[in-house]
């Protein structure tokens, strides 16, 4: 026969003056420690129990405590809701600061117990107890929760777009994918929020598609505001180049929405791959070279003796070969970069080298006369790839700004080619080796590998730019210049054709938005991103509905899949050999505070000061697990 559980008692009350019924019949409340104490086993031996505990015996000793236990006046209860908000701030801030630095949970248990002794006369260090348990609670329970209200309430007052983006990525043997939203706001700008991490059974394209719905689901975010996905250029997410065959995310995703929305891959991705499609019409490979080099000095320290005294000799700092990822092609650039610093030792190296079958290549590479050249002409190239990659990448660069730097990249590298532009180090080897006639017919060939290698290059941004070519009309966005009204035309009809309704009134705020950057022009301004632009535009001009709208439109696009890159880097900050216990739901929870709130954690404090539900939540025993697992099983839970 099971044991009746016992209720609480008005006697605990006349016994314990401090001490008032709960939430429900099995819960008394401690007014002293703000605690929930459950009744429902012990009856009148659990508060017994619970007055013996060392966080309850702190705040009766501490003498503000005893002072307000009976609060008599509006005066006193107002020290003891702002001390109690402080301590709460103060827990909340502890949380934070624990993720934001990588910091292990655990080190909380320490850190609490240590603070009551270094700052004896405080009262806040007396009273705040976010230990291990209580910080990964705030974590799970009420600070990534709150971050996806943020999105929620951001949704819901007058934001008519967002994207989506997602990738994946392995830990061990889970399979990680995230999905982030990007939207635009009036007063704060362009945002990008991270909505949740799964693991997927597969990555079929289905599965990722339903994935992302059931996760706009989960967040009570409307899909019918969905106009933009974003993710790597893999036949998974978007089929082939040209986008025509259907088993893919995006092409899953329209038929699911049932409507057209807008498909972007990776930009970055793609560069990377045009400077490695282009340096395969060399007749050096590089990429060999430079995996070969690093093998070869990282696994003899005699070897690297060797070449410590060679650079000594050639008055050169020594320093380290870099290794290179095939999977990340502009990993070639530093260690290319590194290679020609080193060059001299090098090739004084592997002139004395003895034989071995791990020294023929290299040795053949550093004798031969236009090595050099080669290596020289393809860092410049990639050097000039990587700084644009850098730009593109940037956190809130809109699909505009993206546009605009890969049409810059052609440019150029068309120029290059017409130009016979090859780069000031590489004019200088080249004119080296061209006043010397031995190496006539070697620099014919070397001078058609460049023609072709630029002609490669350029074909290949032009296959994989042209989902990109209808952003044309948006260009205008940028707001280099003032834009006039038959720009906008061409945007607002295309706008149209996608079901985006824009009145005539545009016209007129064009009218004001002319105005607006012929009189900001200048320094200052050219130093904003696009989104920065907009909003300083929305911030002066009030009530410019029409253009909101485009901007909310536009802006919705990813311009690139960095953010997701962001966020696996962050998982695997968090999730190191040393937290490998750490679930897939905790890492979760943790990369959305980091990433969301994204604040210095003095920021962070002055912002939950004045977030009244948040300190509430604090001091409620709601967050744990416990609490909802009793609440379930005596049908109390909210």
């Amino acid at each position: 026969m099971p044991k009746r559980k016992c209720r609480f008692n008005n006697d605990y009350t006349r016994q314990w003056s401090f001490v008032k019924k709960g939430r429900n019949d099995y819960e008394a409340y401690c007014c002293i420690c703000s605690r929930y104490i459950t009744v429902s086993h012990s009856g009148k031996s659990s508060i017994r129990d619970h007055v013996k505990t060392r966080r309850h015996q702190s705040f009766t000793l501490s003498e503000d405590n005893s002072k307000h236990l009976v609060i008599k006046t509006p005066k006193e209860k107002f020290l003891i809701d702002n001390e109690n908000n402080l301590i709460s701030a103060a827990e909340l801030t502890t949380a934070y600061k624990i993720v934001r630095h990588h910091q292990s949970f655990k080190s909380l248990d320490c850190n609490t117990k240590l603070s009551v002794l270094m700052y004896p006369d405080s009262n806040i260090a007396a009273r705040q107890s976010a230990a291990r348990t209580k910080a990964t609670a705030i974590i799970k329970r009420i600070l990534a929760p709150h971050s996806i209200h943020q999105i929620q309430d951001d949704l819901e007052n007058d934001i008519q777009f967002y994207g989506i983006m997602t990738d994946a990525s392995s830990y061990k043997s889970v399979k990680l994918f995230p999905l982030l939203v990007q939207y635009f706001t009036e007063d704060s700008g362009l945002k990008i929020k991270l909505l949740g991490v799964k693991t997927l059974a597969n990555e079929l394209s289905e599965t990722i598609m339903k994935f992302c719905l059931a996760t706009l689901t989960e967040c009570k975010l409307p899909s019918e505001k969905v106009v933009a996905f974003g993710a790597d250029n893999t036949n998974t997410n978007f089929g082939s180049k040209l986008r025509q065959t259907k088993n893919n995310v995006f092409s899953h995703l329209k038929t699911a929405l049932n409507r057209d929305i807008e498909g972007i891959g990776c930009p970055a991705h793609i560069l990377h791959n045009t400077a490695s499609t282009a340096a395969d019409v060399m007749s050096i490979d590089i990429e060999i070279v430079i995996i070969k080099l690093f093998k070869f000095f990282s696994m003899n320290s005699t070897r690297i003796d060797r070449l410590k005294e060679l650079c000594q000799a050639s008055n050169i700092e020594f320093m380290t070969i870099l290794s290179h990822s095939r999977s990340r092609w502009l990993t070639l650039a530093p260690a290319v970069e590194r290679v020609i610093k080193l060059w001299v030792p090098l090739t004084d190296f592997f002139k004395d080298v003895q034989s071995a079958p791990d020294v023929v290549f290299l040795r053949d590479f550093f004798e031969n006369p236009l090595a050099e050249l080669y290596i020289v002409f393809l860092s410049t190239q990639l050097m000039m790839m990587q700084r644009q990659i850098r730009r593109i990448e940037q956190s809130k660069m809109t699909i505009v700004e993206v546009k605009r730097q890969l049409d810059e990249v052609r440019f150029r590298l068309t120029e290059r080619n017409r130009n016979k532009v090859y780069g000031k180090r590489t004019k200088q080897v080249y004119g080296k080796l061209k006043r010397l006639a031995s190496f006539v017919d070697e620099i014919e060939v070397f001078e058609k590998e460049v023609e072709c290698f630029f002609e490669t290059a350029v074909n290949y941004l032009d296959e994989w730019l042209r989902p990109l070519e209808k952003f044309e009309i948006f260009m205008w966005m940028n707001l280099d210049k003032a834009p006039n009204v038959e720009e906008v035309a061409e945007t607002v009809a295309y706008l149209t054709q996608r079901g985006v309704k824009v009145s005539d009134e545009y016209e007129s705020e064009v009218a004001c938005l002319r105005v607006f950057v012929d009189k900001i022009a200048g320094a200052e301004w050219k130093e904003k991103n696009v989104h920065e632009r907009w909003t300083l535009f929305f911030k002066t001009e009030s009530g410019k509905r029409n253009l909101l709208r485009i901007c909310q439109y536009l802006f919705a696009i990813p311009g690139h899949n960095a953010n997701v890159e962001r966020v696996f880097s962050l998982i695997s900050a968090q999730w190191t050999k040393e937290r490998n216990c750490l679930t897939v739901e905790t890492v979760e929870s943790i990369v959305k505070c980091v990433f969301n709130y994204n604040m210095s954690c003095t920021d962070f404090y002055n912002y939950v000061m004045k977030e009244e539900e948040l300190l509430k939540k604090v001091r409620d025993s709601n967050k744990y697990e416990w609490s909802k697992k009793f609440r379930e099983e005596n049908g109390s839970l909210e």
